[in-house]
């Protein structure tokens, strides 16, 4: 998991990190504090989503910051490392996100999968997948992201024990792997007007 400020920070961060030369597939978790249900079922986990996450795959976590210019409380800890929200930058991150990426304001916590290429971000491959709207179980969250570590270290994991008979079509395909892989235990589609979805929520109990 890496906290971020801006959403400049954003852009900076998944170009220096991420692989330039394949399709890389990442997540982008937007989870605001001021939710109870979302401090209560995602942020309170947080570290624990970091530490099973390993090197397998990046989350990123918008509108978090190592700087505390106001008193703040409303602090998460990743790596015993405190970070705060700052609601100003998380509001602007979501005002960017929704000009460059097409992404509706989510009123609640969303996970977005995103598959990166050179390129405009818009053009990503994504998913959204709604943590904790009508006909979602928010409570789910924990096991949903469990199975997306899982399902990353399988294939990751192979292109580390053979680099001679990997390529990079498997990486290429490891956002397909992930969502087939997910599967229908979890997600419910959610149907727009012209028949198709990018968009999921975590099924009910």
């Amino acid at each position: 998991m890496w906290p971020l400020g801006s959403y400049d920070r954003l852009v900076h961060e998944i170009k220096r990190r991420e692989n330039q030369d394949i399709p890389v597939t990442f997540g982008l978790l937007i989870a605001d504090y001021d939710q109870h249900r979302c401090r209560e079922y995602i942020l309170n986990y947080i570290d624990v989503f970091n530490y099973k996450s390993g090197e397998f795959i990046n989350f990123y976590l918008p509108g978090y910051k190592e700087e505390n210019h106001s008193s703040n409380c409303k602090q998460i800890f990743i790596n015993d490392k405190e970070y705060y929200f700052d609601r100003r930058v998380y509001m602007e991150f979501l005002r960017n996100l929704e000009v460059d990426f097409k992404v509706e304001y989510p009123y609640n916590p969303v996970l977005i999968l995103l598959q990166y290429e050179k390129g405009h971000f818009s053009n990503s491959k994504r998913i959204i997948i709604e943590l904790d709207s009508d006909g979602s179980d928010v409570k789910k969250t924990g096991a949903l992201f469990e199975k997306i570590f899982n399902i990353s270290r399988e294939v990751v994991a192979l292109d580390d024990f053979s680099r001679a008979l990997i390529t990079g079509e498997l990486r290429d395909g490891l956002f397909d792997t992930i969502v087939n892989g997910i599967g229908n235990s979890y997600l419910s589609a959610v149907i727009d007007q012209h028949g198709k979805s990018n968009r999921y929520r975590l099924k009910s109990v």
